[in-house]
């Protein structure tokens, strides 16, 4: 019987091991592509998700450098050849 729950819960662990080290690679991935971030603060970011790696990854989608926002093209009209924006 002991054998059983033993075995189901190395299974589980190696399933949540399994998606956690995605849910990373994804993070360092998607980390390295961004533009809007200078290299020392993604080696930074990098390091705190490497050193402590369950609060690395929250903090960086909690308090990380937020997206890069671009211009909505519905928000653009133009008008005599200027172009307004409109918040």
């Amino acid at each position: 019987m002991l054998l059983g729950v033993s075995s189901a819960l190395t299974s589980t662990f190696f399933v949540l091991l399994f998606l956690w080290f995605i849910v990373l690679i994804v993070t360092l991935i998607s980390l390295s592509k961004r533009r809007d971030i200078v290299k020392p603060v993604k080696i930074f970011w990098a390091l705190v998700i490497f050193f402590a790696p369950l609060l690395g990854l929250i903090f960086y989608y909690v308090y990380g450098p937020a997206p890069r926002r671009t211009p909505n093209k519905s928000n653009i009209t133009t008008s005599s050849n200027q172009y307004k924006r409109s918040y």
